[in-house]
């Protein structure tokens, strides 16, 4: 051990702190208290440094402890979920777990180094979102039956995701305060507990009322917060929210989801001329680069419409790559 780890001792009881998972659970807990980060990102961030911790400790045949925090461990722990043919993305994510961690385990002066800064990061190309055509899910939603308390929360909550762009934890922690049916707005708490407001479409506030006035009926003795609740009056959660989704509109994707409404709701905004800074902030996305990937599935709609109806779209010369990349929009002002 370095002599900065020997003159590292917890505030409980003067020991030294040389076991992983114990330094696991002080992080995850430094997570939640001190900088406050959301539920879900510290389960998340807990489970994927307890299956490093895991997989280190497989290697080593016993309780891996901080000296083990090294390069080539954890090049080998990285190497080892590639071999699981886990996805960029999931590669891409552990990594910025395992960097951040040790990140912590630097500043108490654990370790010396950040030893995932030398792992190169996974080269990552990110599919363009999978947008539900518009005029198809509008009849969709049209015609959903909404006959009994199931069915209207069913269509309250699809019209909800889509009429307001929201990601599924984000309406799932409404309460029902948030929701103003005068300005026709929902208050949002976002990734960071950040806080924004935003316009609801008038089928989703429609719905909204229809479900507040069926949950009253159903569960009489409910308390108000949640907002959506389940067949039986308990929180809904997040897994059965995906399977209400699939369930209803299933039929216009085979993987639909609660998300890919979130991308329908940016990419039909953009296809009717709303201004990316505008839906920047409707989707409450930090980096304007994250709202340009709609704009590049616009500019693909588009182009595909035009093969398929303009009369010399076959006869055209084929145009450069340099030139193409010219015509995109770039959500830029000039």
């Amino acid at each position: 051990m370095s002599e900065v780890q020997t003159q590292d001792r917890d505030r409980s009881g003067g020991k030294v702190l040389t076991d992983l998972r114990d330094a696991v659970r002080a992080y995850v807990h430094d997570l939640a208290a001190r900088k406050q980060r959301a539920e879900n990102t510290v389960e998340a961030y807990e489970r994927d440094l307890n299956q490093a911790v895991a997989r280190l400790g497989e290697f080593l045949h016993r309780n891996p402890e901080l000296p083990d925090w090294t390069y080539e461990n954890l090049r080998d722990v990285v190497y080892g979920w590639a071999a699981d043919k886990l996805s960029q993305a999931t590669l891409q994510r552990k990594r910025a777990v395992l960097s951040d961690f040790s990140k912590h385990l630097k500043r108490l002066g654990l370790i010396e180094r950040n030893p995932v800064a030398l792992l190169d990061p996974p080269r990552l190309k990110k599919p363009l979102p999978v947008v539900l055509p518009e005029t198809r899910l509008g009849a969709k939603l049209d015609e959903m039956s909404r006959l009994n308390w199931p069915e209207v929360r069913d269509l309250a909550l699809c019209e909800l995701l889509y009429g307001a762009g929201l990601r599924i934890s984000e309406a799932l922690s409404l309460i029902e305060t948030d929701i103003d049916m005068i300005k026709r707005t929902a208050r949002v708490t976002g990734k960071g507990s950040k806080t924004r407001v935003v316009p609801l479409s008038l089928a989703a506030l429609e719905c909204l009322l229809d479900y507040l006035k069926a949950r009253e009926r159903e569960f009489p003795a409910a308390a108000k917060t949640p907002l959506w609740l389940s067949n039986q009056g308990k929180p809904l959660t997040r897994f059965r929210a995906a399977q209400i989704v699939k369930k209803s509109l299933g039929y216009l994707h085979n993987d639909v989801s609660p998300h890919k409404l979130r991308h329908s709701y940016a990419s039909h905004l953009l296809d009717r001329g709303a201004d990316l800074r505008a839906v920047q902030e409707l989707l409450g996305h930090e980096s304007i680069a994250t709202t340009e990937r709609y704009t590049h599935v616009s500019w693909s709609r588009l182009r595909e419409a035009y093969k398929q109806a303009h009369p010399h779209a076959e006869l055209a010369a084929v145009v450069s790559e340099e030139e193409e990349n010219a015509l995109k929009p770039t959500g830029k002002k000039s």
